[in-house]
């Protein structure tokens, strides 16, 4: 619209030498201006005016006419209400996962044609922002069947957690209706989570440095949870230093330093987990037991460190960074860390997998902690 105005001032001068201003005829010409902006605008465009060849000395009064014309216009986009925040209509979709939430629609008695049309009776139900489809023709087990559409709820946090937890073996497709800005609004607010963990005085933090195929891609570093997982945050800090010496003769790892540099991440699964150890038994000799407290916490979120085992009470050196939620390892292995600064080293590495049978890679991808140790 500035542009409009000026235009419109500068062809004037063209056509009569200097115009003689009177507000009257500027309020009118600036109606006639408003108005019929759409077209002018294309006019415009397509004649660019870069210079005056009438102006002189003499304009300065044509100047402040201007400048106040273009403040009125800066006043009327300044109170044009913004655009409408954009719909929760949205899909989100993605195939090959099962997002959770309460039922507030069983699908037993629900059947869509399409994912799509599922999304869309989501989107028709007051309470539901999460839908879930039976996408294989063969049924999606437990006696669900194909087009089965289920409606649920959940918060807009464990959502967005939620994406990406996909696996070729789900039959399911599954989406979710969420706006930009509540996602925005997670995602700081995560951050600001993670910068209060790391920064936490009270809590160990420590370091993986990790190079893929011999090129270091990047430190991740993690808090440990030492009060509710005391053994095993201090079997893994421990671990990260290497103070512990060498394997004793008789004992599992026999020789090898108690230490996590040089380890290869040797089990790696698509967007599950990135698995690795010492290879070594515990720094308290042989296993050591679960700490109830570290057992209770969920594991229901990225970034996570679990202990791997082989059942109840036989925790080694051996731990897994979780790459989504994981509900099914709940009571089942024990959570000490969390990973509070470079996860995104973390999916590099789970990216190995990405397209391999089953999904999985393995230490032939020469995904190596080169180092590592205690920050504070």
């Amino acid at each position: 619209m500035k542009h409009m105005l000026q235009a419109t001032l500068l062809e004037s001068r063209k056509a009569s030498g200097r115009p003689a201003w009177r507000s009257p005829v500027f309020l009118i010409a600036l109606t006639v201006i408003i108005s019929l902006g759409t077209v002018y605008t294309v006019h415009f465009s397509q004649h660019r005016i870069t210079s005056d060849p009438y102006r002189s000395a003499n304009t300065e009064e044509d100047d402040v006419e201007m400048q106040r014309a273009l403040a009125v216009i800066d006043s009327m986009n300044a109170n044009t209400p913004p655009p409408p925040a954009l719909s929760r209509e949205t899909c989100h979709t993605e195939e090959h996962s099962e997002i959770d939430g309460r039922v507030i629609k069983w699908g037993a008695d629900h059947f869509t044609d399409t994912a799509g049309e599922c999304c869309a009776a989501c989107t028709n139900h007051a309470e539901c922002n999460v839908w879930v489809w039976c996408a294989d023709p063969s049924g999606c087990g437990s006696g669900r069947l194909h087009k089965e559409c289920w409606l649920k709820k959940n918060s807009v946090k464990n959502i967005i957690d939620s994406r990406g937890y996909s696996h070729p073996g789900i039959p399911w497709t599954s989406g979710a209706l969420y706006t930009p800005r509540e996602q925005l609004q997670v995602q700081e607010s995560e951050r600001l989570r993670l910068e209060q963990l790391r920064d936490d005085p009270t809590l160990p933090l420590v370091y993986l440095d990790i190079k893929i195929k011999g090129k270091y891609i990047g430190r991740i570093k993690i808090v440990l949870f030492k009060d509710q997982s005391p053994r095993a945050a201090e079997n893994f800090r421990a671990l990260c230093t290497g103070e512990k010496g060498i394997v004793p003769q008789g004992h599992e790892g026999a020789g090898r330093p108690y230490h996590l540099k040089g380890s290869a991440f040797y089990r790696i699964i698509d967007r599950f987990i990135d698995q690795t150890g010492a290879n070594t038994e515990s720094i308290y000799g042989g296993a050591f037991k679960d700490d109830p407290g570290g057992l209770a916490l969920k594991h229901d979120r990225k970034g996570l460190l679990s202990m791997a085992n082989a059942g109840p009470d036989t925790n080694t050196s051996h731990f897994s960074i979780l790459m989504a939620p994981a509900p099914h390892l709940d009571g089942h292995y024990t959570v000490f860390g969390e990973v509070v600064e470079g996860f995104e080293v973390a999916e590099q590495i789970n990216a190995l997998a990405r397209g391999k049978p089953n999904n999985t890679a393995g230490p032939e991808e020469e995904a190596l902690i080169v180092d590592s140790g205690q920050l504070r």
